[in-house]
């Protein structure tokens, strides 16, 4: 258990990647899902740093695009990979503007819309369910003005 906790404690550390000039920026955090009461006895979902994750745990992995640049960027493609210790929580996939989600279920080969992806089993094949699930996809619709941030996310169960 202390390797898988180790392990996921890297793959979940927030990560910054820099496109040229640093102009274009992708930060990926997670943040873990705990339900909180308040004093009148209300239960809300607060979203905390994932320092110490246990099986069942839900994760929110959210990746920030910022553009700080003057032109807009265009065509913009999202590939999160879904760490092999966690399961992709069904229609979880958010865009904070217009997108298309799709999904993988080989690593990222081949991405389509869930009732499209298959897995091969003995008896020939079936639908995949969120379960199968490699990779999330966000393709953004619009390009992403100048000096503005878009946000996508998923949530995934700790096996």
């Amino acid at each position: 258990m202390k390797k898988m906790l180790l392990f996921l404690g890297v793959v979940l550390i927030g990560s910054a990647i820099y496109a040229k000039n640093a102009k274009v920026t992708l930060v990926s955090k997670s943040y873990k899902e705990v339900i909180v009461t308040d004093k009148h006895g209300k239960k809300s979902i607060k979203l905390v740093d994932t320092k110490k994750v246990l099986p069942g745990d839900i994760i929110v992995y959210r990746n920030t695009v910022n553009n700080a640049q003057d032109k807009p960027v265009k065509h913009m493609v999202l590939n999160n990979p879904i760490p092999d210790h966690m399961r992709y929580i069904a229609d979880s996939a958010k865009c904070e503007s217009p997108c298309t989600v799709l999904y993988s279920v080989d690593h990222g080969k081949v991405f389509d819309t869930p009732e499209n992806l298959k897995i091969k089993t003995q008896n020939g094949y079936r639908i995949a369910k969120a379960d199968d699930y490699t990779n999330v996809k966000w393709i953004m619709k619009n390009p992403l003005p100048g000096h503005h941030t878009a946000t996508v996310s998923y949530k995934a169960k700790l096996k």
